[in-house]
C-alpha cells in the first residue's frame, strides 16, 4: 500500500514538472517578457536619448542617468540622433552671482509638440545703428500680435553620423520668420561651418578664445547678454575690431514666450542701447533665444525688430562649468557630427571649448571646410519693419 502511494506521488510530480517546461518553452523566463539580450519585444530597437542632462534610454530600454546629447539610432543603421536642447539654467541678472547658461530648453522627442515675452520704451524714429551689419530697429511695426500663436516650443535637431545635414526640430516652419539653424543652400564645392558662442557672462576664457580665432584667421558670431556687455565692453570692442559679429542674447536670459511683445522688445533694446553706449557698436541683427525656447509670436516680434533668430545644428554639454566634457570629447564630437552648412553652438564659459578650439578648427580645415559668417545666408531686414505701438501689441 505504501509503495503504491509513493508511485502515485511520483507521477504527480513528473506531470507538474512537464507542465512547467511546456509553459516556459524550455527556457528560464525574463520578467516582463524581455528577451535574454535585454531588448524588450515590440519595444525600442534603436537608441533614444531625450536631450536632457538627466537621463537617456539605451538600446536595451534601460535608463542611463547623466545622458547628454540626444540620439536616435535606427536598428542596424546607427546614423541618426535626435538632439533636443538641454534643460535651462537662467543667466544671471546684473550683479548676481554668475551661473552657467545652457543651450536649450525643454526636450521634445521627434514628432511631438511642446506646449506651454522690462516695459516698452518710448517711440523713437528708426535710425541706422552705428557699427552693425544691418538695421536693428528701435521700433517695430504696429501690429496685433495676438494673431500669432505663443505656445512655447523648445529647439531640437537630429544628428547624423554620415555628415549629411542634420534634421530640424521645427514645431512649425521657422524660415518665414527669418529663423535658421543651418545654411540650407550650401554646395559640395563650398563646404562651410558657422561657429557661434553664447556669452552669458565671462568665465576667464574669452581672451584665449579670441587669441585662437585671430591665430587661425577665423571669424565667428558672439551672442551677448547685458551682463556680459556691462562687465566686458573691451571684449566687445575687440570682437568687432577683429571682424566678428556680435548678436543679442537679451538682458535676463528668460524664455522668450514668457514675455509680452513689449517686454521682449525692451529686453532686446536694452542690450542694444547698453552696447552702443559702452562700446560705440549696436548688435548685429541676430538673436539667439535663451534656452532655445521660442514661439510663432516671439519669432514675429524679433523679425519685425530686424533680427534673424539663430538656432543650431551642433551642440553638446559644454555649458556646465562644473561638469566639463573635456578637450578630447569636443574634438571627437566635431569629428563625428560635422556637416556642411552647420551652425555650431558653443559657450564662452567652457574650459573644454577654449582648450579644443584650435584643434577643432584645424580638423575642419583639413576636411575642406572654411569658416563663414551668418550674414552669408541670414540677416536681411523686412522692408516694413517700422513703427511700434504698445497699445496694439498683444497682452498675455
Amino acid at each position: 500500500m505504501k509503495k503504491k502511494w509513493i508511485v502515485e506521488v511520483a507521477y504527480i510530480v513528473a506531470g507538474l514538472t512537464f507542465l512547467g517546461v511546456c509553459m516556459t518553452g524550455g527556457k528560464g523566463g525574463t520578467p516582463g517578457g524581455a528577451s535574454s539580450d535585454g531588448v524588450t519585444p515590440g519595444g525600442l530597437t534603436g537608441t533614444i536619448v531625450p536631450g536632457t542632462p538627466e537621463g537617456s534610454v539605451t538600446p536595451g530600454g534601460s535608463i542611463t542617468p547623466g545622458g547628454q546629447a540626444g540620439s536616435v539610432t535606427p536598428s542596424g543603421e546607427g546614423t541618426e540622433e535626435p538632439s533636443p536642447a538641454p534643460t535651462k539654467t537662467p543667466e544671471p541678472t546684473q550683479g548676481a552671482q554668475p551661473t552657467p547658461e545652457e543651450p536649450g530648453g525643454t526636450v521634445t522627442p521627434p514628432g511631438t509638440d511642446v506646449t506651454e515675452p522690462p516695459a516698452p520704451t518710448e517711440s523713437i524714429t528708426p535710425t541706422e545703428p552705428a557699427g552693425s551689419t544691418g538695421t536693428v530697429r528701435k521700433e517695430i511695426k504696429n501690429e496685433d500680435y495676438t494673431q500669432y500663436d505663443n505656445e512655447t516650443c523648445a529647439w531640437w535637431f537630429l544628428r547624423k553620423r554620415d555628415h549629411s545635414p542634420s534634421g530640424s526640430g521645427e514645431a512649425f516652419p521657422v524660415a518665414p520668420y527669418s529663423a535658421y539653424y543651418r545654411n540650407t543652400e550650401v554646395t559640395d564645392e563650398d563646404k562651410v561651418v558657422y561657429l557661434t558662442f553664447d556669452c552669458g557672462y565671462e568665465n576667464g576664457y574669452t581672451p584665449a578664445i579670441l587669441d585662437t580665432l585671430a591665430e587661425e584667421n577665423v571669424k565667428v558670431m558672439f551672442f551677448v547678454t547685458k551682463d556680459f556687455v556691462v562687465k566686458n565692453p573691451d571684449y566687445i570692442k575687440r570682437m568687432k575690431e577683429e571682424g566678428h559679429l556680435v548678436g543679442n542674447h537679451t538682458v535676463r536670459h528668460l524664455s522668450s514666450p514668457s514675455l509680452t511683445p513689449e517686454e521682449l522688445f525692451a529686453e532686446l533694446n536694452e542690450v542694444a542701447d547698453t552696447m552702443e553706449e559702452l562700446t560705440g557698436y549696436r548688435p548685429d541683427p541676430f538673436f539667439r533665444p535663451p534656452m532655445g525656447e521660442y514661439s510663432e509670436r516671439t519669432l514675429k516680434v524679433t523679425q519685425d525688430m530686424g533680427y534673424s533668430t539663430m538656432f543650431w545644428s551642433i551642440a553638446y554639454h559644454d555649458y556646465d562649468v562644473n561638469d566639463q566634457p573635456g578637450k578630447e570629447y569636443v574634438v571627437e564630437h566635431f569629428k563625428e557630427y560635422h556637416h556642411n552648412g552647420t551652425v555650431a553652438l558653443l559657450h564662452n564659459t567652457s574650459e573644454s571649448n577654449m582648450q579644443a578650439l584650435g584643434e577643432v578648427i584645424d580638423l575642419l580645415k583639413a576636411e575642406g571646410y572654411r569658416f563663414g559668417l551668418l550674414t552669408e545666408f541670414a540677416g536681411e531686414r523686412p522692408a516694413d519693419a517700422q513703427g511700434f505701438a504698445a497699445e496694439s501689441a498683444a497682452s498675455q
